[in-house]
C-alpha cells in the first residue's frame, strides 16, 4: 500500500510540474517571447541530449 501511495504522490508531482511548465510557456507566448522555428528545434535537440545523458 505504501508503494502505491508513493507512486500516486509522484504522479501528482509530475503533473504539477508539467502544468507549471505549460503555464510558463503560455505566459512567454503572451509576452511575445517566442523563438523562431529553427531556434526552437535547436533548443529541443539540446534538451533531448541533456535528458539522454542524464539517464545514463
Amino acid at each position: 500500500m505504501e508503494w502505491t501511495a508513493n507512486m500516486q504522490k509522484n504522479e501528482k508531482m509530475e503533473q504539477s510540474q508539467l502544468l507549471k511548465m505549460l503555464d510558463r510557456g503560455i505566459d512567454d507566448m503572451e509576452a511575445g517571447h517566442e523563438l523562431p522555428i529553427e531556434e526552437a528545434f535547436q533548443k529541443i535537440n539540446e534538451l533531448r541530449a541533456i535528458r539522454r545523458s542524464a539517464r545514463v
